[in-house]
């Protein structure tokens, strides 16, 4: 007692005392009063509280799906020029590389007596003429048999062959090009010998250039002759052309069936032997064009992109790759119309209800604000 005295008879304490006891009473009214007076911070926030994501919609869009396969360039023909007389080469009038039309001569094989043969043909062809005329105007007379003229004809005959194997003679001993293209290699020099089917050189045609490759027999039938295909050349760049030959048999090695891209080469910058990565079409389909910066994993790890659906929340939405292009890749799997998330969504999850900033291509940003679960018709946001 003396002590509740002591504190009672002090100033100090008895304020501090009012004070609790003042706070006692605040404490206890607050959680004795009415519940219903209380306001839910989110309640307060409203709708302020949903995350805002930019995003773009997207329309599917025809892409044609194509079969992708290891190829290399090559000549459209390649042909080697091969002497038709024994001899000895006595001009090389074209050096390795050099671009030829057709009908130039590429080595030339001497003379020697051929020259004096065909001379000689000649006259003979011109006596056994002679000697066949004379023959038919005695037969008219009744002074000869048929049995000479037969032998005078025939003697007429041998002649004229004697003489157009002499001229062809002379004409052989210049090899030309069949065609335009490139002398690609030179077999032999100034006065080597050669003899009749030995190589003079080899002659490329290289427009159009050739883009071959080899396609599965799962995949051969959806190619069709004509079609517009592209390749991606090892060296950089990319060509395109006409595909003009499926084989029909398959390579008995590699069991698969040839093909064969020409590309216009005017200019002779393509050459031979190119490798790269040949793309056949083979049909179309309905897909999106998107950034490849918006795929992303689920849980399984398997790859998709996040959209917002028609009731403001967020879907995650498995893809598959199909292609790709200089400003995106080519993915299906997604309804034809999407809402597709390209900025936050990083930062909201599966079922999400959000705040969506559509992107217009006028530049103006269009908000739709989910309220209880349900789109709003869109404002544009201030």
């Amino acid at each position: 007692m003396s002590l509740i005295k002591s504190i009672l008879s002090n100033k100090n304490y008895r304020v501090a005392a009012v004070v609790a006891l003042l706070t006692l009473a605040w404490l206890a009214s607050g959680l004795m009063g009415d519940k219903q007076d209380v306001i839910p911070a989110a309640e307060v926030a409203g709708e302020e509280t949903l995350p805002l994501v930019q995003a773009a919609r997207l329309q599917a869009q025809p892409y044609a799906t194509t079969v992708v396969v290891n190829s290399s360039t090559e000549p459209n023909r390649s042909v080697r020029l091969r002497a038709e007389l024994d001899g000895v080469i006595t001009k090389v009038p074209v050096e390795e590389g050099s671009n030829v039309s057709a009908g130039t001569v590429i080595c030339e094989v001497g003379e020697e007596d051929r020259r004096q043969k065909l001379v000689e043909a000649e006259a003979q062809l011109a006596k056994a003429r002679l000697e066949y005329q004379g023959a038919q105007k005695l037969i008219s007379k009744g002074l000869n048999s048929q049995t000479a003229l037969a032998q005078f004809k025939a003697a007429l005959e041998t002649a004229r062959v004697v003489q157009k194997r002499a001229e062809l003679d002379i004409e052989r001993l210049q090899i030309k090009a069949p065609y335009a293209g490139v002398v690609n290699r030179r077999m032999v020099e100034l006065g080597d010998f050669v003899r009749r089917g030995e190589d003079c050189a080899v002659l490329l045609d290289l427009d159009p250039i050739l883009v071959v490759g080899q396609v599965s027999e799962s995949q051969v039938g959806l190619l069709r002759k004509g079609s517009t295909a592209r390749a991606k050349l090892q060296v950089g760049g990319e060509i395109t052309g006409t595909l003009r030959y499926i084989s029909s048999e398959t390579d008995p090695i590699t069991r698969a069936y040839r093909v064969e891209v020409a590309v216009p080469n005017a200019d002779g910058k393509l050459r031979a032997g190119i490798s790269g990565r040949l793309a056949l079409p083979t049909g179309e389909m309905l897909a999106h064009k998107i950034s490849p910066s918006l795929l992303t994993l689920d849980d399984e790890g398997l790859m998709g992109v996040r959209i917002v659906d028609d009731q403001g929340r967020v879907r995650f939405v498995r893809v598959n790759l199909v292609g790709d292009a200089a400003d995106g890749v080519w993915v299906t799997g997604l309804p034809r119309e999407i809402l597709l998330i390209t900025v936050g969504q990083e930062y909201v999850g599966e079922g999400d209800l959000v705040k969506v900033s559509i992107e217009e291509t006028t530049g103006a940003n269009k908000v739709i604000e989910p309220v209880g679960g349900e789109r709003t018709e869109p404002r544009v946001e201030k």
